[in-house]
C-alpha cells in the first residue's frame, strides 16, 4: 500500500486500489490476488520533484527472500517497511542484514499507524532493540489510530495535517505547545548527528555550539550515506497519510546511482576490475526473470555503465554467448511503456531474451566483465509432485524448468530411487505457490505429498 499511496502522490494512478479488493498496480498476479500477499518483486516507476524514482516492491514473507535479495542487489537504498501492529519480522531482519552487506543506505518506514492499538514509542523502542539507537525518527504521529491524519515533521519543525481523501496533499503549521518541545529537542539532536558525519562540521557544531539550518541541510545527504544515524517515517499506506513527505526526504536527500558510481567486477582473466557509471561500454546485471501470459518471458535488469537499445548485441558473460537486446520497456506493474533507450543507472526490463537467466552479466565493448551473482539461500524444506493424470510429465517437466529459471531459491530432482519427482523450496507457502503456478500457468493436475523415505537394508551377522 506504501508503493500504491507513492504513485497516487505522483499522479501515476488517479484512484488508489486495495489489497482486499486486489486492484493494487503492484500485486497484480493472479497468487497474489488470492493470497492477498506479495508474491514476487514488482517494478514501477515514478517522477517527484523532477526526480525519477525506481521502485521495487518486494515481499515481506521469509519464504520469497529470493524476490527482495534479487532487488537489493541493485538498489540505491532500502525503504524497509514495518508494520505498527506487527512489529519487526523474520523477513526485515533478513533484508536489513542483506542492506547492510551491499552498503546500501536504509529508512525504515513505519506503516498503518491509521489501525487501532498503535503506539509510537513502542515500536520506536522495539525496532531501535533490533536494529540500534541510531535509528531516528524524521517525522512522527500526532494523533495515531482510526482518523490518523497528522504528522510531526523534525526536519520542519512543523505539524503537517492531511487532507484525508487519499490525494497525499497536507498543510503545515508551525508546531505549539508540548510538541514544539518534543520537535525542539529532536531537531538538536539531528545537528549532532549530522555533525558527527564530517570532521569539519564537528569542529564548526563546538565552535558555534551548533549548526546553522542551511549547514544541517546542506550535509543532511551525506549523513544519511554514512548511515550516521537511521531515518525512521510515520505512515498510513491505505489512507496516504505521511508518504509525500517521505518523498520529498527520499527526492532531496536520499540515494542515486551517483551516490554508488562505481561496483567490483571480473575481468575475463579472472582480475578485479571496477564497472564505473562513466564509463561508455554497456554492462547489465539480470536480476530477476519472470514468465507472462500472453507476452513472453521478461528479464529485469539494471544499466551499470553505458546504455542499453532496442537492437544492440551485447555478450553475456556466464554463457559465453551474444544476446540480441529486444524491446525494452519501463514498468508500472502490469503496464508497460516502451522505450529506445536506457542511460547508465537506470532499470527497466527486456522482453525474449534467448539464453539470459537470472544472475547473468550483459555487456558490451572489447573488455567483458562479470558482475559477482546474488548469494541465495538453499531450500529448507521438500516435497513431492503427485500427478492424478498420466502422461503430463512432460509438461510437469517443462513447467518446472521454467519456474527454476524465474526462481533460483526453488529446486526440483527426479529421484530415480524413490521414482518421485522432488521440488525444494523456502517454506509451505513456497511450495503452495509453486504447485499453484504448475497447475495455473501449464494446465497439468499435480498436489504436494510427503516423499517417501529411502530405507536400507543389510546383512548384518553371518548365517
Amino acid at each position: 500500500m506504501l508503493s500504491e499511496a507513492m504513485l497516487a502522490c505522483a499522479g501515476v494512478i488517479n484512484r488508489m486500489g486495495g489489497i482486499a479488493a486486489g486492484s493494487t498496480v503492484s500485486d497484480y498476479h493472479e497468487s497474489e490476488q488470492n493470497r492477498q500477499i506479495s508474491v514476487s518483486t514488482t517494478l514501477m516507476h515514478m517522477e517527484w520533484q523532477s526526480k525519477k524514482f525506481n521502485v521495487l516492491d518486494c515481499p515481506g514473507y521469509a519464504d520469497f527472500i529470493s524476490e527482495a535479495l534479487g532487488a537489493l542487489r541493485v538498489s540505491d537504498l532500502a525503504l524497509v517497511v514495518v508494520h505498527a501492529n506487527h512489529g519487526v519480522g523474520v523477513g526485515t531482519d533478513a533484508v536489513w542484514k542483506c542492506a547492510t552487506e551491499n552498503g546500501i543506505p536504509k529508512f525504515i518506514v513505519v506503516n498503518a499507524f491509521d489501525k487501532e492499538e498503535t503506539d509510537f514509542d513502542k515500536s520506536l523502542a522495539h525496532i531501535r532493540e533490533h536494529f540500534g539507537d541510531r535509528v531516528f525518527p524524521l517525522t512522527l504521529p500526532v494523533n495515531a489510530g482510526p482518523g490518523f491524519n497528522q504528522v510531526l515533521d523534525v526536519l520542519r519543525n512543523e505539524v503537517t495535517t492531511y487532507a484525508g481523501d487519499k490525494s497525499g496533499k497536507y498543510t503545515e503549521a508551525q508546531a505549539t505547545g508540548a510538541l514544539a518541545e518534543r520537535v525542539k529537542q529532536l531537531h538538536n539532536q539531528l545537528i549532532e548527528y549530522i555533525a558527527e558525519s564530517d570532521d569539519a562540521l564537528m569542529e564548526k557544531f563546538f565552535a558555534q555550539g551548533g549548526l546553522s539550518e542551511e549547514e544541517m541541510r546542506a550535509s543532511l545527504h551525506t549523513a544519511i550515506q554514512k548511515q550516521v544515524f537511521i531515518p525512521l517515517f510515520c505512515t498510513a499506506g491505505e489512507s496516504n497519510i505521511g508518504v509525500a513527505r517521505l518523498m520529498d526526504v527520499i527526492a532531496k536527500y536520499g540515494s542515486s546511482p551517483v551516490d554508488r558510481p562505481k561496483v567490483q567486477a571480473v575481468d575475463g582473466d579472472g582480475n578485479q576490475v571496477e564497472v564505473k557509471l562513466t564509463d561508455p561500454d554497456p554492462v547489465l546485471y539480470v536480476f530477476k526473470t519472470m514468465s507472462e501470459a500472453q507476452f513472453g518471458e521478461l528479464s529485469f535488469f539494471r544499466v551499470y555503465s553505458g546504455s542499453v537499445k532496442f537492437g544492440s548485441e551485447l555478450y553475456n558473460t556466464a554463457r559465453r554467448s551474444s544476446e540480441k537486446i529486444g524491446q525494452i520497456y519501463l514498468l508500472n506493474g502490469k503496464t508497460r511503456t516502451s522505450v529506445p533507450t536506457l542511460g547508465a543507472g537506470d532499470i527497466g526490463a527486456v522482453v525474449k531474451l534467448k539464453i539470459t537467466q537470472t544472475g547473468d552479466t550483459l555487456c558490451g565493448g572489447k573488455k567483458p566483465v562479470t558482475l559477482p551473482r546474488v548469494e541465495y539461500p538453499k531450500p529448507n524444506i521438500h516435497a513431492s509432485l503427485k500427478s492424478s493424470v498420466k502422461g503430463e510429465e512432460d509438461k510437469v517437466a517443462s513447467g518446472l524448468a521454467a519456474l527454476h529459471h524465474e526462481d533460483p531459491t526453488f529446486l526440483y530432482m527426479v529421484d530415480s530411487e524413490l521414482r518421485q519427482t522432488i521440488v525444494s523450496a523456502q517454506g509451505e507457502l513456497h511450495l503452495e505457490v509453486i504447485a499453484d503456478s504448475l497447475r495455473r500457468r501449464y494446465n497439468v493436475h499435480v498436489e504436494l505429498v510427503e516423499p517417501r523415505v529411502r530405507y536400507r537394508e543389510t546383512i548384518d551377522r553371518k548365517s
